[in-house]
């Protein structure tokens, strides 16, 4: 068994950009490839391994922080966390499988259910606004925290609180793979009247139209319809190969480089 956690006062800001521009400067993509599809195959493993993965996250969960907390067995958080999928602020995707599970949560609501598009377009607007929480209060409507994930006043418990549920699953037995039934173009054309009203007020600029882009090719399954079945492994696919196109415009990498040079978006 496993516990994730930081005794310094952030779980994690995410992936580690200046590691990732040390190879776009020298233009050595397929090591950023390497690196993102290792980050999902260690991310699918701790969803699926043999023993119970519990994160137990406090202050900063971002980006790939957030990718490893919602895809571990069992989350036992903080109340005092700031948690959100904020790539598209650097002009990136998630792509450590953000994308794939909060899009998996929202297809389980009564609402998504009934109508195949309400899942894409809801976890279109949470990520492509890079919308972040700032308490457990603020995360579960996102769906970034399940109900049955334990919130703790005091965060000198998180370890004691993440033994207990250890103690309690002794039997523990991996889940089920997810699949999903996405509706491809059908709600890519929804997404782009939403991009284009947008882009028209000026709300969103030449570049920011193409990370929403992405964004959408991966939400909504890519080429697909919604009788087709997708694997996670499908997902991560798209989530990747989003993520690369992206980082290899020149607008990206100077997105990234002035985040990491002022700690702002451009």
């Amino acid at each position: 068994p496993l516990i994730i956690m930081n005794e310094s006062m952030q779980f994690s800001a995410g992936v580690n950009l200046t590691y990732t521009m040390n190879f776009a400067d020298k233009g050595d993509f397929k090591s950023i490839e390497k690196f993102i599809k290792y980050f999902q195959d260690t991310c699918k493993h701790l969803k699926y391994s043999d023993h119970p993965v519990i994160s137990a996250p406090s202050g900063l969960v971002l980006g790939g922080g957030e990718e490893v907390a919602i895809q571990s067995n069992f989350v036992v958080s903080h109340t005092n966390i700031v948690m959100g999928l904020v790539e598209t602020g650097v002009g990136l995707v998630p792509a450590g499988g953000g994308c794939k599970e909060v899009l998996w949560r929202w297809s389980q609501t009564n609402e998504a259910k009934k109508d195949p598009d309400y899942a894409p377009l809801k976890v279109f607007n949470i990520i492509g606004y890079a919308t972040i929480a700032t308490s457990t209060v603020e995360a579960e409507p996102l769906k970034f925290l399940k109900p049955e994930d334990k919130k703790v006043m005091n965060r000198n418990s998180l370890f004691e609180v993440s033994k207990k549920i250890l103690n309690e699953n002794k039997d523990f037995k991996a889940p089920n793979e997810l699949t999903f039934n996405l509706p491809g173009k059908a709600v890519i054309d929804d997404m782009n009247k939403i991009l284009e009203k947008l882009y028209n007020d000026k709300v969103i600029l030449d570049h920011g139209l193409t990370v929403a882009k992405e964004l959408a090719h991966v939400l909504s399954g890519g080429e697909t319809t919604n009788d087709k079945t997708l694997t996670e492994d499908d997902l991560f696919k798209l989530e990747l190969d989003a993520f690369m196109r992206l980082i290899e415009t020149k607008q990206t990498q100077d997105r990234i480089k002035h985040t990491l040079a002022t700690g702002k978006p451009l």
